[in-house]
């Protein structure tokens, strides 16, 4: 399973080796929001619509099984045993292949990883473990605000979640940093800081946008500001009827948080 995308043709192999998933058939919505922004109206707005479920924050969990998955994915000592780079070498220096495939090796075992197995497989656990779907889900998601916490690491996180679960989407969510900073989650914090930090995120989002426009949509708090009528794109990006009357009752809920 070298590369990830032609074997998702193989539809009956992806749902019975990797069930939880591929159990959404309409794929994946992340909701990628800045502290303070609206994501959880979001959230609740999104849930209104039928078949999707979308969870709540998880502290970024996502993030450290995606380092894990690049680390491999990145070291060259894991590429060198990896075909066709391991006959490359073995014809160059046939010491190295004589040695890769024993304990004499000290890379021993990392010639039989399967990246991208392993990479489905801590996927699939997240779903059925920490997302845990329940009934007759076809869209499943969740929203998280720590995205910010690493802007460099942010597109190479991004194309792993775009690559392994299937039909995922973004939804890159932030609000005028004058109310942000206003907002007691960040009061505690220097106003400098939370500056760099709301820069830091309107950047790495805008630049992901840029490259991949078709699967990424640019949200903000003052839309719901302006009305229902504002968000009929965001249906329109998520292929999903627009029903007015049911997304006003979702922005009349108070929230308390």
């Amino acid at each position: 399973m070298s590369n990830v995308l032609p074997f998702r043709q193989n539809s009956f192999e992806l749902h019975k080796q990797y069930p939880a998933l591929h159990f959404p058939k309409d794929g994946y919505v992340f909701v990628v929001a800045f502290g303070r922004s609206g994501s959880t109206l979001t959230q609740h707005l999104l849930n209104s619509i039928p078949g999707y479920f979308i969870r709540g924050e998880n502290s970024n969990t996502l993030i450290h099984l995606s380092r894990s998955i690049t680390a491999i994915q990145n070291e060259v000592n894991f590429k060198q045993r990896q075909e066709p780079k391991r006959s490359e070498l073995s014809a160059e220096r046939p010491y190295f292949g004589k040695m890769v495939g024993t304990s004499l090796d000290p890379w021993y075992g990392m010639e039989d990883v399967d990246v991208d197995d392993y990479a489905m497989s801590l996927f699939d656990t997240f779903v059925s473990k920490v997302l845990c779907p329940k009934g007759a889900a076809r869209v499943l998601g969740f929203k998280e605000i720590r995205y910010h916490n690493d802007p460099r690491y942010f597109p190479r996180f991004l194309d792993t979640i775009r690559k392994y679960f299937p039909h995922s989407r973004f939804i890159f969510q932030n609000r005028d940093f004058e109310n942000v900073v206003k907002s007691s989650f960040w009061k505690k914090m220097e106003e400098g800081e939370v500056r760099r930090r709301w820069d830091n995120f309107e950047r790495m989002t805008k630049a992901y946008a840029e490259g991949h426009g078709s699967f990424c949509y640019q949200l903000r708090y003052e839309d719901y500001l302006q009305g229902p009528e504002k968000l009929a794109p965001l249906f329109r990006f998520l292929r999903e009827p627009f029903d007015e009357k049911r997304v006003k009752a979702i922005l009349d809920t108070k929230l308390h948080h």
